[in-house]
Formats: structure tokens, sequence, C-alpha cells
């Protein structure tokens, strides 16, 4: 939103669930910014990247299917050739990316992966990167 001019759109809020098995996106525009013409070309600009309206505060599975494409891209772009693209659904799981042959430990990996979250813009973080990294594979 920043890049299509609006200067002023706030971060989003972001919080994990109770066993970090999902994560809460509450987006807050006051009303002098969601007025402005450039918030409405703006927000048409981003649509492919915002999450569904009406999530209404409640947890959501993890990142839009676009926010994993682009992290999954991005890896790619800095080495990970074999980083596979989330499915149909926007899933995109720890046995997918074993099957691919993706080795979550390996240093490249993580060069890329430290490279990558901030094409997220917070969607996905270190924190979860070390998780899946660190958890069973």
């Amino acid at each position: 939103m920043r890049d299509h001019g609006v200067r002023d759109f706030p971060d989003p809020q972001v919080t994990t669930t109770p066993g970090g098995h999902g994560v809460g996106i509450r987006q807050v525009v006051p009303a002098s910014v969601g007025r402005s013409p450039k918030f409405k070309a703006a927000q048409k600009a981003c649509r492919g990247i915002m999450p569904a309206p009406g999530a209404g505060g409640q947890a959501h599975s993890g990142p839009s299917k676009a926010i994993l494409l682009t992290f999954a891209g991005c890896l790619r772009n800095h080495g990970v050739s074999d980083f596979p693209d989330p499915n149909a659904q926007g899933q995109l799981t720890l046995q997918m990316m074993s099957a691919a042959g993706v080795d979550l430990k390996a240093p490249s990996f993580l060069r890329a992966a430290k490279a990558c979250v901030g094409a997220t813009h917070g969607a996905i973080t270190l924190a979860e990167v070390a998780r899946a990294v660190n958890g069973p594979h």
C-alpha cells in the first residue's frame, strides 16, 4: 500500500495462536486514510496479496497463497531451485518440501530464507522458518 502512494498505511497487527499453529492478522485503517483516493487505487493494485476481508480477527492457518508464492519464488531466485509452490488450496507443507528434495537444514536454504522473509512483509518470520527447520521432518 505504501509503495502505491498511501504513506500513512499502518502495519498489520500479527499474533500467533497458542501453540503456534495459526496466525491472526488484524489491519486497522484510520478513516482518514481509508477515504483517500490513493487508498482505493492502492487497494486495487494490492488485492492479489491482501488477505480476504471478513476474518474478523479470527486466526487463520497461515500466510495467504499469494504470500507463499512470493516466498517460494524468492527462494528459487536465491538458489533453492527445487522449492515448490503451494498447492491449489494454498498449502505448503514440510512433506511437500521434502518430496521436492529441499534440505531445510542446508546453509544455502537458511541464507535464502533470511533474504526472503522480508518479501512476505511479516507474514513469514525468521522465527517461523527456524521452527520449520528445527521441527520434526
